[in-house]
C-alpha cells in the first residue's frame, strides 16, 4: 500500500479552502438582503406657531434618518431663507432628491408626507430603527424641531405620541412590505405609457386581487381602485388626466404586500 505524504503547505491550503468554503454560507451580504423587508411609511402632522419675526411665513423641512445619519428628505419648503433650517442643512446638506419642494409657507398647516423605504439611490432601506425629523423657523434663527423613532421590519407599526408646543395630531403608520421569493410577482408591474397624457395602462404578472391607491406629492390619497382576481396578462387603466401635470405614486397592495411606482403626468 502506497503512502501519501500531506506537506506542511498542502494542509495550510486545504484548511484555507475549507474556511473560505464555511464562510460562504455565512455570508454578511446574504444577511443584509434577507433583512430588507421594506414597506411604506406615512407621517402627518400639524404645526403650531412660535410667533418668530416673520409668522405666520416660515421654512420647513421633513427627512428620514438612520443611526449613521441622513437618508432622505420627504420635503422642504423653503426657495429663500432656506438656511435658517439649521439641522436639515447641516445634516442634508440640502439634498431634495424624491422630495416634495415648494416656496415659503404662508400659514401653519397638516402636513403629511410618505416614505417608500429607499435611500437616494432608490435601493430599500435595512430593517431597523429610522428617525423622522421635522423642523421649521419663522426667524432667522433656529426653529422648533421634533423627531420620532419607528421601525422599517415585517410588522406593522402606528405611533401617535403626544401633541407638542409647536407640533400636534402627530401620526406615524409603517406599512411592511413585501418579503420573499414568492412576492416578486407583485413588483411586476408594467405601466405604459409613463412618462403620459395621465391614462396609464396597467399590465400585472400573476391573477391576484390588488388595491390601487393613488398618492399626490403631498401624501394624499387622490384615486383607489380595486382589481378583483384580473387574469394574468389582463390591462386595466388608471386615469389621472384630470389632475395637473406633475409626479404621483400608485401603490399596490396585496395580502400584506406592497410595492409602489412613479407615475408622470406631463
Amino acid at each position: 500500500m502506497k503512502k501519501i505524504t500531506i506537506t506542511t503547505t498542502a494542509l495550510f491550503f486545504l484548511s484555507s479552502l475549507i474556511i473560505v468554503g464555511l464562510t460562504g454560507f455565512n455570508n454578511p451580504e446574504d444577511k443584509q438582503h434577507k433583512s430588507k423587508a421594506g414597506g411604506e411609511v406615512t407621517f402627518t402632522v400639524r404645526t403650531v406657531t412660535e410667533n418668530g419675526n416673520f409668522a405666520p411665513r416660515h421654512v420647513l423641512a421633513i427627512w428620514v434618518e438612520d443611526a449613521n445619519g441622513f437618508v432622505k428628505t420627504r420635503k422642504a419648503m423653503a426657495n429663500q431663507r432656506i438656511q435658517y433650517l439649521y439641522t436639515w442643512k447641516v445634516v442634508s446638506d440640502f439634498n431634495v432628491v424624491d422630495a416634495i419642494t415648494g416656496s415659503t409657507i404662508n400659514s401653519h398647516q397638516t402636513h403629511t408626507v410618505s416614505w417608500d423605504c429607499t435611500d437616494l439611490e432608490g435601493e430599500i432601506v435595512p430593517n431597523g430603527d429610522y428617525d423622522i425629523w421635522i423642523e421649521f423657523t419663522e426667524k432667522h434663527a433656529q426653529g422648533p424641531l421634533f423627531n420620532l423613532t419607528f421601525t422599517v421590519g415585517p410588522d406593522a407599526q402606528t405611533l401617535t405620541p403626544p401633541d407638542e408646543a409647536h407640533f400636534k395630531d402627530i401620526e406615524l403608520e409603517f406599512t411592511p412590505g413585501f418579503v420573499g421569493v414568492e412576492d416578486i410577482a407583485l413588483n411586476e408591474i408594467i405601466i405604459y405609457p409613463n412618462p403620459g397624457n395621465g391614462v396609464f395602462n396597467i399590465q400585472l404578472a400573476e391573477s391576484e386581487d390588488i388595491e390601487i391607491n393613488i398618492y399626490d406629492q403631498t401624501g394624499r390619497v387622490i384615486e383607489s381602485k380595486s382589481v378583483s382576481e384580473q387574469t394574468s396578462g389582463t390591462v386595466f387603466q388608471i386615469d389621472l388626466s384630470k389632475y395637473e401635470p406633475g409626479v404621483y405614486f400608485a401603490k399596490f397592495s396585496s395580502q400584506g404586500r406592497i410595492t409602489t411606482h412613479k407615475l408622470i403626468v406631463q
